[in-house]
């Protein structure tokens, strides 16, 4: 790199930052500094990857990430942030760990490193500050991915003549998306015997990929997993127990083969191989269904928001870990990889950005056509609970679940069975007092 490139590229992310920025070079602090990172096998890693050779070149450290699947990422994080030195040097948290992580103090408060070199947090949407920024008034993370979840369909199939006229026959009106929870249950599963594909690909496998799916049915209906005022637990609702009702009515009548232990990679796959009309997950599914070389269903996958009242929204921040070796490295690269130019090019090569004027940028949206709808989307999602519990939170969910999905649980006997764990998760929580 030259001198004149890397004094222009210095600049660049001065100015992104913000006027009064005092953006160091990250060389004075950087200079044969290894971070080591883990993230999760997605997109937005690859996109990552794609770009990190610039910080290297403009810091002289070396980035060492560290791709591993999501069951493995909490498992190894967290001997390494009780170690005196850690393991890692840069964190990316999932939105469920975060009041885990800020009550144990694993992770640095940055409003300080946020007022010194002007960074303006007024980018992030709203929402993904709420859930991966701010926690009671302290930032402790900056948003780096997002995870919207919605309905994945197919375009080629919804829009033929003859199945929106078989469409009609079915339900007396003219083809639309459906816009209740209800009526997209029965739609996935007309629509499997229609296309004698799977109506609805869906990934039960516990813990994390059953709750995550099944929370955008809860969120939809308008029901939670408490009042999030007292903290009394709520999900025993007619509303939550519809819920969970109509998930196992679509896994058991709608969804591929083998869906009961499947993840979201089978979700993609059974989209990818036009193996099922349509899915509610996650929309960072989408760069993976445009690769040619592993999608049948190139330019056939559209993207609408959760029917219904919201769905579940979920993020990934970035934070310097308590017992980083060197923070303020950690934190030149948090910034210098969340500046304006390198965001982009992040969401260009497939990622998912949490900075909300890259969703009218033309070019992003040339590149991704379904990225349009994101904002729709975030709208109408919110979070699981930021609590100190959290996974347990998960955990209790997947267990309700499996109990009706493996069990043949009623719902409404599973979650009633939940209510003393769900009540014993908020007790004694600092985050909620």
């Amino acid at each position: 790199m030259s001198r004149f490139y890397k004094a222009s590229l210095l600049a660049t992310v001065a100015c992104v930052l913000g006027a009064t920025s005092a953006f160091a070079n990250p060389a004075e602090v950087c200079k044969d500094v290894t971070l080591n990172m883990l993230l999760e096998t997605v997109p937005d890693t690859v996109a990552l990857q794609k770009v990190a050779p610039e910080f290297e070149a403009l810091s002289g450290a070396k980035v060492n990430i560290e791709a591993v699947n999501y069951s493995l990422m909490h498992e190894k994080l967290v001997p390494s942030l009780t170690a005196s030195s850690g393991a890692y040097d840069v964190l990316v948290v999932d939105s469920y760990w975060v009041g885990e992580f800020v009550t144990a103090k694993w992770i640095q408060p940055l409003d300080e490193r946020i007022a010194k070199d002007g960074v303006d947090t007024s980018v992030y949407f709203p929402a993904l500050m709420d859930i991966n920024g701010k926690i009671k008034g302290t930032t402790y993370m900056l948003p780096f991915w997002q995870y919207a979840m919605g309905l994945l369909y197919r375009k080629d199939i919804v829009e033929a003549p003859e199945f929106q006229a078989a469409y009609k026959t079915e339900f007396g009106r003219d083809w639309r998306l459906p816009e209740t929870l209800e009526e997209y249950a029965e739609l996935a599963k007309w629509a499997g015997k229609f296309t004698g594909k799977a109506g609805a690909a869906m990934s039960g496998q516990r813990a994390d990929p059953v709750v995550m799916e099944a929370t955008n049915y809860v969120f939809s209906l308008g029901a939670d997993f408490y009042n999030r005022e007292d903290w009394v637990p709520t999900l025993n609702s007619p509303e939550g127990i519809k819920a969970v009702t109509v998930y196992a009515d679509l896994i058991n009548n709608a969804a591929q083969p083998g869906a009961l232990g499947a993840n979201f990679d089978d979700v993609a796959n059974a989209l990818k191989q036009d193996k099922a009309v349509f899915a509610i997950t996650y929309l960072f599914l989408m760069p993976t269904l445009q690769d040619p070389k592993e999608s049948l269903v190139v330019d056939k996958i559209g993207f609408a928001r959760m029917p219904g009242e919201d769905s579940l929204l979920g993020a990934w921040g970035w934070a310097v870990p308590s017992n980083a070796s060197n923070p303020d490295c950690s934190w030149e690269f948090i910034k210098w990889v969340e500046s304006k130019d390198i965001a982009l090019k992040r969401g260009i090569a497939g990622g998912q950005p949490t900075q909300t004027w890259i969703y009218e940028n033309a070019d992003f949206i040339k590149a991704w056509p379904a990225m349009a709808a994101v904002g729709d989307a975030l709208a109408h999602a919110k979070g699981l609970p930021v609590m100190s519990r959290a996974t347990q939170l998960v955990e209790v969910f997947a267990e309700v679940m499996g109990d009706v999905l493996a069990n043949g649980t009623d719902p409404a006997t599973a979650i009633t069975n939940a209510e003393d764990k769900l009540a014993a998760l908020t007790r004694g929580d600092p985050l909620l007092k």
